[in-house]
């Protein structure tokens, strides 16, 4: 990919970085799970699995919504947020994504319960004397789902904290075990979630996942439960348990967090960290890496550049009257590793145009290319999180949560979507 960088002197005339434009052709969009009174959303925090032979499994929440009131779509896990009232959904399609009949429906596990319920069902993870399922992590047929819930001790506010558990499938996510694992936070740190980002899977038959953690409990004076930095996570036992490794970054200015972290494993076995940088030092998407499995990281690298946008010239007409005018360029990258090499970066963009675009690297995530539109019409800017995979055909599908002005209040039923697309 050719990347032009200025001549010498040359900002003096305005000049900036040009950057090659990805060909998007054949782009089809559809829908997933959607339903006027249901709140769909958010399958980054859940997953996405390729089987092959057309076979592709998407989770996600879902639960129900009236749409009447603020508190029928907040994100919240508290008790009138949608995912303390959702259930995570697999959907699975068996005809290369094209369609998802309800039969094949499995819910993974259900977080609309008591409190009481829910805290007695999770902490099953800490007695030890519970058998297991046997699950081998290793096996193209394995799934995890990591989730959390406010079910965690109170903290000096009177609050209840997060706590995260992994749930395994050995059957391509028809059966799930019961009893979960507990993932703590590392010492000194009372927050960790993990979102369904691809484990790294390496040779010897262990696995590495990336976590946002943070909320120092200490005397240090910061708050709690809140995301300061990306850490490593990894498991030699088949996810029975999973031991903190390393950190990746976290902002030095200590004005804003890396999150959203994705892993992609090279096959020169260069481990890249993707992610989202909230404030601090910018806000943006970047990249780590790591030559020593996830031991030690490299400094960020910044994946876009100003001044090559294709959103400005697009329409806003399809935002709704209360639209938000506001909102971030870049949030819950995806990275994909395409079968010839090239590297996408799907992610969401939060003012208006709202919609869904995306980068690709040709030479293993070393130079980047400009943005790219998937699609720009949604209503408002409650969308995103996108999964994605390459279908045996070679054209790429991504999943996402996304609205339109349909008629209900708010903007729009949030429903799970797909694109799929052939990138030339």
């Amino acid at each position: 990919m050719e990347v032009l960088l200025p001549a010498a002197d040359s900002w003096r005339e305005g000049a900036i970085m040009t950057r090659d434009v990805p060909t998007l052709t054949d782009i089809r969009h559809s829908k997933l799970c959607y339903s006027k009174e249901h709140y769909c959303g958010h399958p980054r925090q859940c997953g996405i699995y390729n089987f092959g032979d057309g076979e592709v499994a998407v989770m996600h929440h879902r639960a129900r919504s009236t749409y009447q009131t603020l508190e029928d779509i907040r994100h919240g896990w508290d008790d009138i947020g949608y995912k303390r009232r959702c259930q995570i959904t697999l959907q699975r399609s068996l005809d290369h994504a094209q369609t998802w009949p309800s039969e094949h429906d499995v819910v993974v596990w259900n977080y609309n319960r008591p409190w009481d319920e829910l805290r007695e069902l999770l902490w099953r993870a800490d007695d030890l004397s519970l058998p297991r399922e046997t699950v081998d992590l290793s096996s193209p047929d394995a799934m995890i789902y990591f989730g959390r819930a406010l079910t965690g001790k109170e903290n000096k506010e009177g609050q209840r904290t997060f706590e995260c558990f992994a749930w395994r499938s050995g059957d391509r996510g028809h059966t799930w075990e019961q009893v979960p694992t507990r993932v703590r936070p590392p010492s000194g740190m009372n927050y960790i979630h993990i979102d369904g980002g691809p484990l790294a899977k390496f040779d010897d038959r262990t696995q590495l996942a990336v976590a946002s953690i943070g909320g120092d409990a200490s005397d240090t004076g910061l708050p709690e439960s809140v995301n300061s930095g990306l850490g490593i996570y990894g498991t030699d036992d088949n996810g029975l348990s999973w031991q903190y490794v390393a950190e990746v970054t976290r902002d030095e200015t200590g004005r804003g967090r890396p999150t959203y972290g994705s892993l992609l494993l090279l096959p020169s076995d260069r481990l890249q960290c993707y992610m989202n940088q909230i404030g601090g030092i910018r806000h943006g998407m970047q990249m780590c890496y790591s030559d020593d499995g996830g031991y030690s990281w490299s400094e960020p690298q910044v994946l876009v550049a100003w001044g090559q946008s294709p959103w400005p010239a697009l329409t806003r007409q399809h935002a709704w009257s209360g639209a938000r005018r506001s909102g971030v360029r870049y949030r819950a990258p995806w990275p994909l590793r395409l079968h010839d090499g090239r590297i996408v970066v799907i992610f969401d963009r939060r003012p208006p145009p709202f919609g869904m675009g995306l980068i690709v690297s040709e030479d293993e995530g070393d130079t980047w290319s400009a943005e790219t539109v998937i699609r720009a019409d949604a209503s408002d800017w409650d969308l995103g999180y996108p999964v994605a995979t390459q279908l045996d055909d070679g054209r790429i599908f991504t999943a996402y949560y996304y609205m339109e002005d349909d008629g209900n209040n708010f903007g729009g039923t949030r429903h799970v979507a797909g694109s799929s697309f052939r990138l030339t």
